[in-house]
């Protein structure tokens, strides 16, 4: 297993974990639900922060194989996904600048296994305090692993 770890500004409330650079088809972006923790597409994940104009943190883990993965980290539902199709997978803010760039898992379905910690006290650090420098409050943790079942 592998982890990383990086800051990524969140504007309009989603930042993305995915293919890169990625593709113009299938994008997170196009899914407007704003209500889940996570939303999966064809190209990449939308984690769906509790607000904008913040920074949050990241740790992404990546497993090579399911039989890595911690059961209580594999039997999370909802589980989401992507389709790796690239060289490479960024964690993106919503304008597509990479906040961390890995190598790419292999090409596939992508199972991602989504928690979030700090979103109340983020929210109300950005709407009822008025901070605008609001950092790390909000922490992710995305596990990913390729779906080794056979056709991916």
């Amino acid at each position: 297993m592998m982890t990383y770890e990086a800051s990524v500004p969140v504007y309009f409330q989603r930042v993305f974990l995915g293919n890169y650079p990625m593709p113009l088809t299938d994008l997170p972006h196009d899914n407007h639900d704003f209500e889940s923790t996570a939303v999966s597409a064809g190209d990449a994940i939308g984690l769906n922060s509790v607000t904008s104009n913040h920074t949050a943190h990241v740790t992404i883990e990546v497993f090579d194989s399911a039989a890595e993965v911690p059961a209580e980290v594999r039997a999370q539902r909802p589980l989401h996904w992507f389709i790796s199709s690239a060289r490479e997978i960024a964690l993106t803010d919503m304008e597509g600048m990479p906040a961390l760039v890995l190598p790419a898992l292999p090409a596939g379905r992508v199972h991602c296994a989504v928690t979030c910690t700090g979103r109340e006290e983020t929210y109300a650090a950005r709407h009822f305090e008025h901070r605008e420098d609001v950092r790390n409050v909000e922490r992710w943790h995305v596990a990913i692993w390729p779906d080794t079942r056979s056709g991916g």
